[in-house]
């Protein structure tokens, strides 16, 4: 799946307040997500590669997120600094700066955007901020200005969907429940084991009738005070 697909739905959703909207788009955008994709394309939606439990975080120092915007975008630090204190938003500002490159940019998929942030996120030891300054500018290098732009609110941890788990639980009843009111059984699911990506490719792969099934899972911790 095409990693841009993502980013024009984050578009849409970032440009509503009404939660009822957000869950259509978010719903229209799980329709198009193959079922062995749906867990990553969640956890991205929620700014995360994995779930929390596994302590594997996205995120990359604001400082040297600049680093790699300038050297994507073959652009001094300095600069991409200026941009950032008027823009407030590192992400638009590589959006900015990925629209001035005229170079072709081959096509990101989900996978490629996953397995690289994934490469930095795991980097530990000696090289390995060069590590992840280079699976991040690799990145933007790739991406069209859309996708630089959330590439990097993914890896600074600033989003800003606004796009909560109950929202995704409420696309996901929506498309595969017949309607919001499904959303109940999916919540059982999620509070059962923490992981919404878990939940969004059972669900997707089985129906309902699989997430009926789940009870607690080995490894997944049960969400406290909120399980039966």
């Amino acid at each position: 799946m095409k990693y841009q697909v993502l980013a024009d739905a984050y578009a849409r959703i970032e440009q509503t307040s009404s939660r009822l909207s957000m869950t259509d788009l978010l719903a229209g955008l799980l329709r198009q997500t193959p079922k062995n994709e749906l867990s990553r394309v969640v956890y991205l939606t929620q700014g995360k590669l994995y779930p929390d439990f596994e302590g594997i975080e996205t995120g990359i120092a604001e400082k040297s997120a600049v680093h790699a915007v300038a050297q994507a975008t073959g652009t001094c630090s300095s600069t991409v600094e200026k941009q950032l204190r008027k823009m407030g938003d590192l992400g638009s500002v590589a959006e900015a700066l990925a629209a001035k490159q005229r170079s072709r940019r081959a096509v990101l998929s989900v996978d490629d955007v996953h397995r690289e942030l994934d490469r930095a996120a795991r980097a530990t030891g000696k090289g390995s901020q060069k590590v992840r300054l280079e699976a991040l500018a690799g990145l933007i290098t790739r991406a069209t200005p859309t996708e630089a732009r959330y590439i990097l609110r993914t890896v600074t941890g600033k989003l800003r969907l606004g796009v909560g788990d109950m929202t995704a639980l409420d696309a996901l009843a929506v498309i595969y429940g017949g309607g919001r009111t499904a959303r109940k059984e999916l919540e059982r699911a999620y509070n059962l084991t923490s992981d919404l990506g878990y939940v969004a490719e059972t669900v997707g792969k089985g129906g309902m009738d699989a997430i009926r099934k789940i009870h607690v899972v080995v490894g997944k911790p049960i969400r406290p005070m909120l399980a039966e």
